[in-house]
């Protein structure tokens, strides 16, 4: 590669990683992973905890071909209300991309690596995440769809319902249309 480009996408491993198989070693590297990729915005989040809301079942990894964190997601499945209709989504949170590979495709490699290994286990029929106003254009390449909706999620700092209006996207897995109405994430966030 020359001094100075970018990594491509196919520069990298993209895999899925259980939660439960994750070492302390991993953890570690996981902990340090987003003070890097988000710094200065949300460093001091990440440097406590690996992952920023309810614990995930699984990540999504991608390595660069020296082996060390080139981008990361973590996902957890489970039923929410809209409008109190059942919905199976699997909320994403900690979405990262180590700054020397941004710009490659990395961000929609590991989205789609995400949409392939829900739709073979058939484990929910959406992608959800929240975001700021700066990166939806980024989710929207990705495949996600912008809402702003009045969420209601439970705060881990006073385990009381916190209800606020946010930008919501969401990404079909399969063929339904995501609901209309409030969504009631029936636990943390992601």
């Amino acid at each position: 590669m020359e001094q100075g480009a970018r990594p491509e996408a196919s520069d990298v491993i993209v895999s899925v990683q259980p939660e439960a198989g994750l070492t302390e070693a991993d953890r570690s590297e996981l902990r340090a992973f987003p003070v890097a990729a988000y710094a200065p915005h949300h460093a001091e989040v990440f440097s406590r905890h690996d992952f920023g809301g309810g614990l995930p079942i699984a990540r999504v990894i991608a390595r660069g071909t020296e082996g060390g964190l080139a981008a990361h997601l973590g996902f957890s499945v489970r039923t929410i209300a809209v409008d109190g209709a059942e919905v199976r989504v699997a909320g994403v949170g900690a979405v990262a991309t180590h700054p020397t590979h941004r710009g490659g495709g990395l961000g929609r490699a590991i989205f789609e690596r995400l949409a392939e290994d829900l739709r073979a286990s058939a484990a929910a029929d959406f992608a959800l995440l929240e975001c700021r106003d700066a990166v939806i254009g980024f989710y929207a390449a990705c495949g996600f769809g912008h809402s702003v909706l009045t969420v209601t999620a439970l705060d881990p700092a006073t385990c009381a319902l916190d209800v606020s209006t946010l930008n919501l996207m969401v990404r079909p897995l399969g063929r339904a249309t995501f609901p209309a109405g409030d969504v009631d994430l029936c636990g943390l966030r992601w």
